[in-house]
């Protein structure tokens, strides 16, 4: 009796111990489909995304392609190369020349327009940086710019070089010049990026008096605020200035001196006709939308327009 009972308790334990052994080969099958399911589900959605992304890319080269043969072929109206200068100059405000669609946002804007922060002297981020308002921080703010642009580690009077940037746990200067607006956020001072990049850029270009506002057009020596708001008020007629030297009978006596005496400068650090044109293109396509994005430079060759570099935007 006692050895029958031993045996029908060693049973049970087996089968306690199949069962075990069951469930848990189950539970790691189950796993392992659902994990099967998961990677077929994640390569198919990759392969969708890489799809639509082929497909955003394709639509955005598309709008590209149309908004660039549109200015061409406005340049190739015109009768003569002075009137192709014209309409280089007020390319962004010429409706029907830029095309739009439900799938692309374009936008075109003159190299010029923002100040190139790369190229610009202290001199010039100084007047930029006390027309936005900046007030006494001024000094601090150009110096650690010039710091981070330099290619020394003598950090100047006010500003800052990597010690500084170590000790408050950042990242230290390139010692050259920024490849990104969005690097300007790194110096110390600019951290705000959004209330220097509708101002600033990286990209190379004279400042455009066809098409930069008043907070820019300071910048440049020997132009006044007053000299700046008349500039715009010929953008905004659809007349923008075509030589600088016309500046001096449109503007006070005050204003006309700065200009004149610093007229070299102007001359030197502007420029009628944008050096070139920015074509920034957005597409979309899917769900969820995947987005394509790529900018061209475009300069004028006589009537024609030309894309003469190519990157993609993030």
């Amino acid at each position: 009796m006692y050895f029958k009972s031993e045996s029908l308790v060693i049973s049970r334990q087996r089968r306690g111990f199949t069962m075990i052994t069951i469930l848990w080969v189950m539970t790691v099958a189950s796993i392992m489909v659902t994990a099967a399911e998961l990677a077929g589900r994640n390569a198919v959605n990759a392969a969708r995304n890489r799809t639509q992304l082929e497909r955003a890319f394709w639509i955005a080269a598309g709008c590209g392609a149309r908004a660039r043969a549109a200015i061409d072929e406005a340049l190739g109206e015109t009768a003569s190369a002075e009137a192709a200068a014209d309409a280089w100059r007020v390319v962004g405000r010429s409706s029907g020349l830029v095309t739009q669609s439900s799938e692309c946002d374009v936008v075109l804007e003159a190299s010029g327009t923002r100040l190139d922060v790369n190229a610009a002297s202290e001199e010039m981020i100084t007047a930029l940086l006390r027309g936005i308002g900046y007030g006494d921080k001024v000094p601090g703010m150009v110096d650690a710019l010039s710091d981070w642009r330099d290619s020394d580690e003598v950090a100047r009077p006010a500003g800052a070089e990597a010690d500084w940037y170590v000790a408050n746990v950042r990242e230290p200067p390139r010692n050259a010049g920024l490849r990104d607006i969005r690097e300007l956020a790194r110096v110390r001072g600019f951290e705000n990026i959004s209330a220097f990049d509708t101002v600033m850029t990286t990209e190379p270009g004279r400042v455009s008096l066809a098409t930069a506002p008043v907070s820019v057009l300071i910048a440049v020596p020997g132009i006044t605020r007053e000299t700046a708001e008349k500039i715009v008020a010929l953008q905004e007629a659809g007349t923008p200035i075509r030589d600088p030297a016309l500046l001096a009978g449109m503007i006070s006596r005050i204003s006309g001196d700065s200009l004149s005496a610093r007229f070299p400068d102007v001359v030197r650090s502007t420029t009628p006709d944008p050096d070139a044109w920015i074509l920034t293109v957005r597409a979309h396509s899917g769900f969820p939308v995947i987005t394509a994005a790529f900018r061209w430079r475009l300069i004028r060759q006589g009537k024609r327009c030309l894309v003469v570099r190519t990157w993609p935007l993030q």
